[in-house]
Parts: C-alpha cells; structure tokens; sequence
C-alpha cells in the first residue's frame, strides 16, 4: 500500500509545476518566483511579537528558501487576504506536515481546506 501511495505521489508531482522560493514571510506564508503569496494549510505558526515566530520562520526559512517545491491546491484557492492556499513539498518532504510534526506549528482546520490534516496530524 506505501509503495501505491508513494507511486501517486511521483505521479501527481509530476503532472504539476515546481516553483522556487523567493522568501519567508513567516512559518506559515512564503512567496514564489511569480511574486504569489502562500499560505500554507491546515497548520498555524505564531505571528510576529509572539512567542515561537522567530523559530518558526527560520524553520520555513531553511527548510524552503531558494529551493523548487511543489504546490498542491485543496478546494479553496485564495484565503481572504489574497494569498494561495496549498499544500508545500519538497524533495519528497511534506512541508506542512514538516512543521507540524517539529512543533513549530498547531492545526489549524479551516473548511473546507482540510483534505490532508489527518496526515499532518499523523492520524492516516
């Protein structure tokens, strides 16, 4: 069964484009070469003047700066402020899932957008 998974993971990848990280914003929104904002799913990180943002971000920071990733989008394309809602990898790495699990990040269920939080939350 991993091996299928695995399989339509490389198979999605491929179907779709890459885009290189111009920047962090924080630890949950970086910006790609287009100049398009992205805020990544199903997870929260502390906003600037709290505690853990700065961590948070360097985190993003060195996990995704100048580097090519692959965006996935859910159901809702933009959030209200304008920024792409998706899900982040990279080299195989589940970046939203990344952050959870290092515990820079809490769930954070917005509906409909939560097509992948179990497996960020480890649950599936």
């Amino acid at each position: 069964m991993k091996k299928l998974v695995f399989l339509l993971f490389f198979i999605l990848i491929s179907c779709t484009q890459s885009y290189i990280v111009t920047r962090v914003v924080d630890g949950d929104t970086l910006v790609i070469e287009t100049g398009e904002k992205i805020r990544l799913i199903c997870i929260n990180t502390p906003e600037k003047g709290e505690e853990g943002f700065e961590e948070a971000k360097q985190f993003l920071t060195d996990l995704v700066l100048n580097k090519n990733v692959i965006l996935e989008k859910d159901i809702t394309n933009k959030d209200k402020y304008g920024r792409l809602l998706r899900y982040v990898y990279l080299d195989g790495v589940f970046v939203n899932k990344e952050i959870f699990q290092k515990r820079y990040a809490k769930m954070f269920r917005y509906e409909p957008d939560i097509k992948r939080c179990g497996e960020i939350e480890g649950l599936i």
